[in-house]
């Protein structure tokens, strides 16, 4: 029988994860509070007097810098207000105010020093992910695929490089097996989501959310597997939302 094996959110995009007992998912919209947030830098497109969903190369991303993987955040909706744990530095920032926005943007920006240069601002649009995909899917991964996949690279792979929403497990979970999903129904607790196709990956993939540095690159392995281009886990829409927590049964 197949689980729900955890819950991640990442509250700002690129930044680290966020662990989740539960959640309640609304039909048509992402993860609530999955990348609410996102970095700008002086290329940006992104529109302040006009905010929408950008793509992801208008903000900071860990392809570029990896470093950013290793924050342990924790972020109260009700408050708006962000910890951020970088090593042993910590702080917290008001989200809601606009000195905790540049407090936060200036944090990220010595993280991407000449890699991607400033001016840096935090973006947000209220009730919309600042996800890769436009899609506003949340995205499901697979802990066999990511044992197996480990194996094919020769380490254990932290599940948070991959970044993914909803990781389930348990018996008769076939690695890979999500890949061939599309189209499908998965009901996870009073939740019903609908598979919409597997995840292209990048180097981001690389980094080491516990060093901030690349290592063990996964990117050949998942080729490999695929037979060409790397993919790993698959984005669903919520068609029916509804609570869902750790430990509930999935069925697909």
């Amino acid at each position: 029988m197949m689980k729900l094996a955890a819950l991640y959110r990442y509250p700002v995009k690129s930044l680290g994860s966020e662990v989740l007992e539960r959640v309640t998912l609304t039909a048509g919209r992402a993860m609530p509070g999955d990348r609410a947030f996102a970095i700008t830098h002086k290329d940006s497109a992104f529109d302040p007097a006009n905010p929408a969903w950008t793509p992801c190369n208008n903000f900071l991303r860990i392809v570029h810098i990896p470093s950013l993987s290793r924050a342990l955040v924790a972020f109260d909706p009700e408050t708006e207000k962000l910890r951020v744990k970088d090593g042993g530095d910590e702080a917290v920032y008001d989200l809601s105010a606009a000195d905790g926005r540049e407090a936060l943007a200036r944090w990220a920006g010595d993280h991407a020093g000449t890699i991607r240069s400033g001016p840096y601002t935090v973006a947000a649009v209220p009730g919309v992910s600042m996800s890769d995909s436009s899609d506003q899917a949340p995205s499901i991964m697979s802990l066999a695929s990511l044992r197996d996949l480990s194996k094919r690279v020769g380490a254990g792979l932290d599940p948070r490089r991959f970044r993914g929403n909803l990781w389930i497990d348990g018996d008769g979970l076939v690695p890979w097996a999500e890949h061939g999903w599309a189209g499908r129904e998965a009901r996870i607790g009073a939740a019903v989501l609908e598979v919409i196709e597997p995840i292209g990956r990048c180097l981001a993939t690389a980094a080491d959310p516990a060093t901030g540095l690349r290592s063990d690159n996964p990117m050949p392995a998942m080729k490999a597997q695929s037979g060409g281009e790397a993919l790993f886990g698959v984005t669903a829409r919520v068609v029916r939302g509804g609570d869902i927590a750790v430990g509930d049964t999935v069925s697909v």
